[in-house]
């Protein structure tokens, strides 16, 4: 059953995951939390090295200004200067030729509203030109991904793992902690190599359906631009327009993000992966284009979308490589969302706006994962959260609308999950309430976008409709999945929510689907973790 909002914007354009142009709408505010950024922008190149696991040195080399009058004193200072310029260019080649490092440079899109609040700090980047947008790594001629065999280990007795024991430093903090909870678990121990095949077959996932999760893998792959980006409109990259359904919003940081999390969701992060470097440039390339200020780091690029998607791919690349120099930029994204939040509990297009529940959901993720990385989030923002899915909630919390209270398919997922993370026990009877609505509607065959929401629920939920809801879901992605040529591996679906985003935005949200059986571990199930969140 295709599901959609149905809602379209002015002009009659449907509306799409991404929100509708709502320039006058911004303006009109903008005074009271944003400033324009500046015209002019210094150019930056960063370079990255990395020799052993999770060591980062980043040097930025400033221009060199002569000031009047002191012609001599200039020389000396020009000759200086470009003495250092030549010793560091020096370094960044001998630590690419021994450690594998990289030099980033950064654009912007040129069309992009940039939204800054106020005291901050923007750098802008100069575009690449055509050449430098192929992925060196990519052949041209190349008809479709190359996807690695895939193998599931048989389980001894057919018992499903314990639950691997969290590093100590990566312990979440009571998430939600001012609100009584009787959930455990929803950790990424699943992702470890160890326990994912075993996760597969005791949860509802076949050899398949990782097949199928390992070609989009490698179709995103092929489509990272040198930068370490993803791009919605992939048109000009290394794809050179093989692949049909290009999006058409131009946030790098939501592409980047959505990406990103499809790869960690996978565990692509230890020394063993496949992607592991692939991770790491996408990882630094969100890094690069946070605009800092007094506020946080704003990853938004034109929508608060974004800023959850990236602060959720920056707070599990944290987690997952404990990669020390990814602490501080995880931890100013979250302090964004969290200046961002309504007075109400809500979030949506811009910061300080009264909320919607699709914005609502993204950011509540993010903060969960914030949580299990160890950083820091106020206990208020999370209580404000719940002040906002109570005015929105319908039948005492069973239904939940977009704006206000309502019953929707789409709102109703995300508010349910959202309660389940707020500790709402697994037999509480308006959780049992909503998912029954739930399984009533079946997963969609064309919106990607409800069924991350509503898969999440049931799975976590366990109930007796779980194993009908993912043999229907995971059958579909597994049939559907493009197998010809450069689009082998992904997916497109005619739907609203996927007009926007494209081809990549799809492949990526059905990839995280495939991924549901070790992405998070159970939050009531056996193979939860102990202690609350």
């Amino acid at each position: 059953m295709a599901l959609s909002p149905g809602r379209r914007c002015a002009g009659g354009r449907p509306f799409a995951v991404f929100p509708c142009d709502r320039t006058a709408e911004r303006a009109s505010r903008r005074d009271m939390l944003f400033r324009s950024s500046p015209e002019s922008e210094p150019v930056r190149t960063t370079f990255l090295t990395h020799s052993g696991r999770g060591k980062r040195l980043a040097r930025r080399v400033s221009g060199v200004r002569l000031r009047p009058g002191g012609l001599f004193s200039g020389a000396v200072s020009f000759v200086v200067h470009l003495g250092l310029i030549l010793v560091l260019a020096y370094l960044g080649f001998w630590d690419r030729e021994e450690g594998g490092g990289l030099v980033i440079s950064v654009a912007r899109p040129a069309d992009e509203p940039q939204l800054v609040l106020p005291g901050a700090v923007v750098a802008q980047d100069a575009a690449p030109g055509p050449q430098e947008e192929s992925l060196g790594t990519v052949i041209d001629q190349l008809a479709g991904p190359v996807v690695p065999e895939v193998f599931l280990d048989p389980l001894p007795g057919g018992s499903e793992p314990a639950a691997a024991p969290r590093p100590r430093r990566f312990q979440p903090r009571d998430l939600l902690q001012p609100v009584r909870t009787a959930v455990r678990g929803g950790g990424y121990e699943g992702r470890d190599p160890q326990s994912r095949a075993r996760l597969v077959r005791t949860r509802g996932g076949t050899a398949a359906s990782e097949d199928a999760m390992a070609r989009g893998l490698a179709w995103l792959a092929a489509h990272q631009r040198r930068d370490g980006s993803w791009r919605f409109d992939h048109r000009d990259g290394a794809c050179g327009g093989m692949c049909a359904n290009p999006g058409t919003h131009a946030s790098t940081t939501a592409a980047t993000g959505l990406a990103l999390l499809a790869f960690l969701g996978a565990g692509e992060t230890t020394p063993q992966s496949q992607y592991l470097s692939l991770v790491e440039r996408g990882l630094y390339y969100l890094v690069n284009r946070m605009i800092r200020g007094p506020h946080g780091g704003d990853l938004q690029e034109g929508t608060m979308y974004a800023q959850g998607i990236a602060t959720i791919a920056l707070c599990e690349g944290y987690a997952l490589l404990q990669d020390e120099s990814l602490r501080e930029p995880a931890q100013a994204a979250v302090d964004f969302i969290v200046a961002a939040q309504h007075e109400q509990g809500g979030w949506r297009y811009y910061p300080g706006q009264p909320g919607d529940t699709t914005v609502f959901g993204w950011k509540i993720m993010a903060l969960n994962s914030a949580r299990l990385a160890g950083l820091e989030v106020p206990q208020e923002v999370l209580q404000r959260g719940v002040a906002f899915l109570d005015l929105v909630q319908e039948d005492d919390g069973a239904y939940y609308g977009y704006l206000s209270a309502g019953q929707s398919p789409g709102p109703t997922a995300i508010g349910l999950l959202a309660r389940m993370y707020y500790g709402w026990a697994r037999d509480d009877p308006r959780l049992e309430q909503g998912v029954r609505y739930l399984e009533e509607l079946g997963p969609s065959r064309t919106d990607m976008y409800f069924n991350y929401y509503a898969h999440q629920v049931m799975h976590h939920h366990e109930g007796p409709g779980w194993d009908a809801w993912n043999g229907a879901l995971r059958e579909h992605l597994i049939a559907t999945q493009s197998r010809q040529g450069h689009q082998n591996g992904s997916w497109y679906f005619e739907d609203p929510h996927a007009e926007s985003g494209g081809r990549l935005y799809t492949t990526a949200m059905c990839v995280m689907l495939l991924q549901v059986y070790y992405r998070y571990l159970p939050l009531y199930g056996s193979a939860a973790v102990e202690g609350p969140l």
